[in-house]
């Protein structure tokens, strides 16, 4: 913080010995005199207030130094190895993922045309005609890593997949819909969840991957209608 001191009100005009006259006219000093003056007026006020400025900066607010963000002798990451430290952990990420189901399995407790509230719709835009589709699967003795989102829906007969992120809904493990004060088991214990996903509508069976894996052992056909999610209140 930058303290400025400035001399206010006119210098006073400099005293003369006794007897002797100013040449000059009232008002009419020269330069010189006038600079001599106003250096005068501030150095006594400067005095005066020095006790005041010092008392100003001992209350301004102390800050430290911030603390250096690498340690000594280490040296910052370029951006390629920063790049290369990133990747390595989603690697490691997707290796645990991909391993998440662990010595555990997934039951398809049944499945459906779906007609309730979902977040996903299909695209009418695309090639295939598709719908929506729910299945209900029983995930058990996997490890906390187990994404339920990358649970992946193929066609039963080419295996063509149309893709993972289901709209996953918690159930209980009688199969109705769990509320949300009710928390969802946590891994290994056995947890229900309802899998809503756009599928070729003229499709009639289908098959569970996960990372490659098939997690159901033969094609499943899709049965009578199953519960429907409620629609959220209109606000």
């Amino acid at each position: 913080m930058l303290l400025v001191l400035s001399a206010c009100g006119d210098a006073p005009e400099a005293a003369k010995p006794e007897g002797e006259t100013s040449s000059a006219a009232p008002g009419t000093e020269s330069i010189a005199e006038a600079a001599e003056g106003a250096e005068a007026a501030q150095t006594v006020a400067a005095k005066e207030e020095a006790p005041i400025l010092v008392e100003a900066a001992k209350a301004l607010p102390q800050t430290a130094p911030a603390p250096s963000a690498v340690p000594p002798g280490a040296r910052p990451l370029t951006p390629e190895e920063q790049n290369q430290v990133i990747d390595g952990v989603l690697q490691a990420r997707a290796r645990q993922q991909a391993e998440g189901l662990g010595s555990g399995k997934v039951v398809v407790n049944g499945a459906w045309p779906y007609s309730g509230y979902s977040t996903i719709a299909p695209d009418p835009s695309a090639a295939i005609e598709a719908r929506l589709v729910a299945v209900d699967v029983t995930v058990s003795g996997h490890t906390p890593f187990f994404d339920i989102d990358d649970i992946e829906i193929v066609d039963g007969a080419s295996l063509m997949s149309y893709g993972s992120d289901p709209h996953a809904e918690p159930l209980r493990l009688d199969g109705t819909v769990l509320p949300l004060e009710e928390e969802v088991a946590v891994a290994p214990a056995a947890s229900r969840w309802l899998l809503i996903y756009a599928f070729p509508k003229a499709t009639p069976r289908f098959q569970l991957y996960y990372w490659g894996k098939a997690l159901t052992p033969s094609p499943v056909a899709f049965g009578e209608n199953g519960i429907s999610l409620p629609y959220p209140p209109a606000e």
